[in-house]
């Protein structure tokens, strides 16, 4: 009687067991990391807006288009470089180097050393970045998307 009492307390037991779920969040860096579609670019100068395209940007047999690449470096950081694309012009690329992510979920903060310059989800990315040249600001803003399969 004994050893049926003890198969009927450990036989649920093992069910529950068994029935737990192993899996785990993966963390900001693998969430973020893959390659964006550009969907948006623009270029601000001295407080002037001087293009905003949505992409791809198609004109006759000319086309803008562009990717955004983040790099899993570590679970919170990011390397991130950028590719625009213009029919008969050579690609331009931008790196824009480790960035930090922060955050307890998505979206997380990008931010390169204490500057905030963009956000990500996972799903979409955002870097917004100012500088200034000889006293002039500069400011751009792509924007991303990871293809949907």
């Amino acid at each position: 009687m004994k050893k049926r009492y003890a198969l009927f307390v450990l036989l649920p037991l093992a069910f529950a067991a068994c029935s737990k779920s192993n899996d785990v969040t993966p963390d900001a860096g693998t969430q973020v990391a893959g390659t964006y579609t550009m969907t948006n670019i623009r270029y601000d100068s001295a407080g002037i807006n001087v293009f905003d395209y949505t992409l791809p940007l198609s004109d006759g047999t000319n086309t803008l288009s562009g990717t955004i690449t983040a790099r899993r470096d570590s679970a919170a950081v990011v390397y991130v470089t950028a590719t625009v694309k213009q029919t008969g012009y050579s690609d331009s690329n931008n790196t824009f180097g480790q960035l930090k992510l922060q955050g307890s979920s998505a979206p997380y903060d990008l931010y390169y050393g204490t500057t905030k310059v963009g956000t990500a989800d996972g799903k979409t990315i955002t870097i917004d970045y100012t500088f200034t040249d000889q006293g002039i600001s500069y400011r751009q803003v792509l924007s991303g998307a990871k293809p949907t399969n």
